[in-house]
């Protein structure tokens, strides 16, 4: 699809969403040092995306600026400064949003198993999410503590409703460890899968 616009004079800049695919290779096919690889995550198509971007040297102050205004409307970016972080960014905020919908899953089927209406224990899930994620977000206080508050709410809780010792009970260490292996693992493969010697289709 670039074919048409190699001909052009001086090398142009290019910004690459093509997962898997080092600058170099880029590079070298389209005949541009000026390549900026990024890795967004499916909430750019509402405009609440986390989106990576790498710049080889090549790349000018002006250049930055110019993919900056691209990248904008679609959420929020940030720059890394080696190549190999995307490997990184592509499983925790890439396939980030996956374990959030997950979770969702989780706290939609419970509201409905506890008598609530699909329809109510989403909005409740969906707002809680929202609610939490913008707390931790303005807040300066790691997320750590604000949930140690919750749970400190909890134990004051004579109703016994929220009972912490259920939750230890459920292994949630063992469960974020899951989480984080996950994440890792994932990293290393797509840093394993990566097409260094592929040819353009």
């Amino acid at each position: 699809q670039a074919a048409p616009y190699l001909g052009r004079p001086g090398p142009a800049l290019h910004l690459s969403v093509a997962a898997g695919i080092r600058s170099d290779s880029i590079a070298a096919w389209l005949g541009s040092q000026r390549v900026v690889r990024s890795m967004p995550n499916t909430p750019a198509l509402i405009g609440q995306g986390m989106t990576a971007l790498f710049a080889r040297d090549s790349v000018t102050k002006a250049d930055r600026a110019l993919v900056e205004t691209v990248i904008a409307p679609t959420g929020d970016y940030l720059w890394v400064g080696a190549e190999t972080q995307l490997d990184a960014v592509t499983a925790l905020s890439g396939s980030g949003p996956a374990y959030v919908f997950l979770f969702l899953e989780a706290m939609i089927e419970a509201g409905t198993r506890m008598g609530l209406s699909p329809d109510q224990s989403r909005q409740l899930a969906l707002a809680t999410f929202g609610g939490a994620a913008a707390l931790a977000t303005d807040s300066s206080e790691p997320p750590a503590v604000l949930r140690e508050r919750v749970n400190n709410i909890a134990l004051k809780d004579k109703s016994k409703i929220f009972n912490t010792a259920r939750i230890e009970a459920l292994e949630v260490e063992n469960l974020i460890e899951a989480a984080q292996a996950t994440m890792v693992s994932a990293a290393a493969r797509h840093e394993s899968r990566v097409l260094d010697g592929a040819r353009p289709p």
